[in-house]
């Protein structure tokens, strides 16, 4: 995917690691990015850290190699998509119980078994006509703007819902390949399910984005629906900022794209 001479670098990474003080890890964090001109969000819990951010690409190449040379996040991946502006208002980092939310204790998310598929190697499988399960881990109204063909779902709304579908996933026969916008979900998902007993499940390293970044996207069908104000991506990668509300896909006011009419005013 070309930048197309877009002037900002929208990263995106993860990583499930124990951090013992949080709080500590955030302030280190925020004294780095002073005067840094970045946008996005971090993300900080003892389960991890999840990281959005945006701003000029030098900017952001050094703060991700700051992370690198961190003895704590040095594993990171970052995934790179391009925009002609922030898609952030403000740079928020923030401490919470979780870095995504499930709402159930996964005690074993440090130690589970990745099983990642790299995006050629689940391009291939498709090309060959393999026999396989793609699930799509996402929330409905994500999945009705894109999937990958014949991908199959869970019908949630929201991510902790997951957690109630267990039993169902226990019935599935053959191989399972789980996908999410950028795979901090399948991650989480991966490890609560090895409580659960499964562990055959691989995800999709990278997610829809990597995916996307890696191949010509030709399964892929539709947009790929993103946390911020590009609202959702192309296949190219490319912002469509379509005029979506992103806490309940209603159309947006002109003069506020933040939320539409009845959510700002519910709030």
């Amino acid at each position: 995917m070309l930048n197309e001479k877009k002037v900002c670098l929208n990263s995106t990474g993860y990583e499930f690691i124990k951090i013992d003080c949080p709080e500590n890890t955030a302030l280190e964090i925020e004294n780095f990015l002073i005067n840094k001109n970045v946008f996005g969000t971090i993300y900080i819990s003892i389960e991890g850290i999840n990281i959005n951010l945006a701003g000029n690409e030098k900017n952001i190449k050094s703060i991700e190699n700051f992370f690198h040379q961190h003895n704590t996040f040095k594993n990171i991946f970052f995934k790179h998509t391009y925009s002609d502006k922030p898609p952030f208002r403000k740079l928020k980092i923030k401490v919470k119980p979780e870095i995504i939310s499930i709402k159930k204790e996964v005690n074993n998310i440090f130690n589970i078994k990745k099983n990642y598929i790299e995006p050629k190697e689940l391009e291939d499988k498709l090309d060959n006509n393999e026999d396989i399960y793609l699930l799509d881990t996402r929330n409905n109204y994500e999945i009705n703007i894109g999937t990958f063909k014949n991908a199959k779902n869970l019908n949630i709304l929201k991510f902790d819902e997951f957690v109630e579908k267990v039993d169902e996933l226990k019935k599935i026969r053959g191989e399972v390949i789980m996908f999410c916008t950028g795979g901090i979900r399948c991650e989480k998902a991966l490890g609560y399910l090895n409580e659960k007993g499964i562990n055959s499940f691989k995800q999709l390293k990278g997610g829809i984005i990597n995916y996307l970044n890696e191949t010509e996207g030709k399964y892929w069908d539709g947009e790929c629906f993103v946390f911020d104000d590009r609202i959702t991506l192309d296949k190219s990668l490319n912002p469509t900022y379509k005029e979506l509300c992103p806490k309940c896909q209603q159309i947006i006011n002109a003069f506020d794209r933040t939320k539409c009419n009845e959510c700002r005013e519910s709030e």
